[in-house]
């Protein structure tokens, strides 16, 4: 507000603070929503550097600012992995940590599954567009995907809204009434394609605002695929099915983002084999530069400069070149919010006084 950033609105804040709690988004500003006095990083940093961040503080927004408090833009996960010198860099920092073992896999798939379409796993699955695995090639397994959360589509979007909220999820697969899979719907989806578009999440269907045949991959496919097909698509989250074709899990790019950077400091810290086979790997490269201390920049920096021709890392400032910032006021409505949102397929930065505040 007046060039003060106050707040930060994000996708799931709408998903669980507006529609699911039934707020009239027309009459609601998003102050009462926000995130009020976000953390901010300077566009100075570094890419490897705000990898960092996001990752310790489980962000999947970054909103950046001068150091006089003037504000620059938002990164989020998806611009990061990008930013990660292309597909070599983020290919060479996912080809490292899945040969690493878990310690734990709590958050990973287990016995639930899901009798799905045939018909819509045969057109959209990943395996079905790709060449025959390698037996060299780590499988979709190795990313462990997340226990998936099924819903039926006859449910509206405000009972999605509620059973996602309860269980903290930003994505849910629908089924029909014969249990098939039908769609996927996402935090995204609901400021895109219902409040952004004036629909009543009461009355609307979800099966009106979900994307339908969504694309699958198998337990057994290759990893490096699936993960390709998500970056490439810009899909966060993607369905994983077994060998019978039942629905067993979903990816989230993030998780599998932050998984990876969790096992490099685990490797580091228990001095295990993998890791150092890794860094003897990355100790013939030259490093990523800067002032970069801590552990994980130590680790993930030669991987970067690898992708960038043994060059620094790029910093958020060269990421936001160019690119508008979703700013709105303490004032603005929480559907204003979801127009701009959706237009600009961003969080939201709340701006008081030239000062990021939310």
């Amino acid at each position: 507000e007046n060039g003060t950033l106050v707040g930060i609105f994000g996708f799931k804040d709408m998903m669980t603070r507006a529609v699911a709690k039934e707020l009239p988004t027309h009459f609601s500003n998003v102050d009462k929503v926000m995130t009020p006095n976000p953390e901010s990083v300077s566009p100075d940093m570094t890419v490897v550097e705000a990898l960092q961040v996001m990752h310790d503080n489980k962000f999947l927004n970054l909103p950046v600012c001068e150091a006089d408090g003037r504000v620059c833009g938002l990164v989020g996960v998806m611009d990061l992995i990008y930013g990660c010198g292309g597909a070599e860099g983020w290919r060479s920092l996912f080809d490292t940590t899945m040969g690493m073992s878990n310690d734990e896999d709590t958050t990973s798939v287990g016995s639930h599954s899901l009798k799905s379409s045939t018909k819509s796993i045969s057109r959209n699955s990943v395996s079905s567009k790709k060449s025959i695995q390698s037996k060299t090639q780590k499988p979709v397994s190795k990313l462990r995907p997340s226990k998936p959360i099924l819903l039926k589509q006859s449910l509206s979007v405000v009972d999605v809204c509620k059973s996602l909220s309860k269980k903290r999820a930003a994505a849910a697969l629908i089924t029909d009434s014969r249990s098939n899979l039908v769609g996927i719907i996402t935090d995204h989806d609901i400021t895109r394609r219902v409040v952004a578009r004036q629909l009543d999440p009461s009355d609307a269907l979800v099966s009106s605002a979900m994307t339908r045949d969504p694309t699958v991959v198998s337990m057994d496919d290759p990893a490096m695929d699936a993960l390709s097909t998500m970056v490439e698509n810009h899909f966060r989250h993607l369905p994983v099915v077994d060998s019978n074709g039942a629905v067993v899990g979903v990816l989230d790019i993030a998780k599998c983002l932050n998984d990876a950077i969790s096992k490099l400091e685990k490797a580091e810290e228990k001095s295990s084999s993998a890791a150092e086979d890794a860094v003897k790997q990355m100790a013939s490269l030259q490093g990523a530069g800067g002032n970069q201390a801590a552990m994980l920049t130590q680790l993930l920096g030669p991987l970067m400069a690898q992708a960038f021709g043994n060059k620094s890392s790029p910093t958020l400032r060269s990421l936001l070149a160019g690119k508008p910032a979703t700013i709105v006021s303490p004032t603005t409505t929480i559907y204003e919010t979801a127009v701009i949102m959706a237009e600009a397929r961003k969080a939201a930065l709340v701006v008081e006084n030239g000062t990021l505040v939310g």
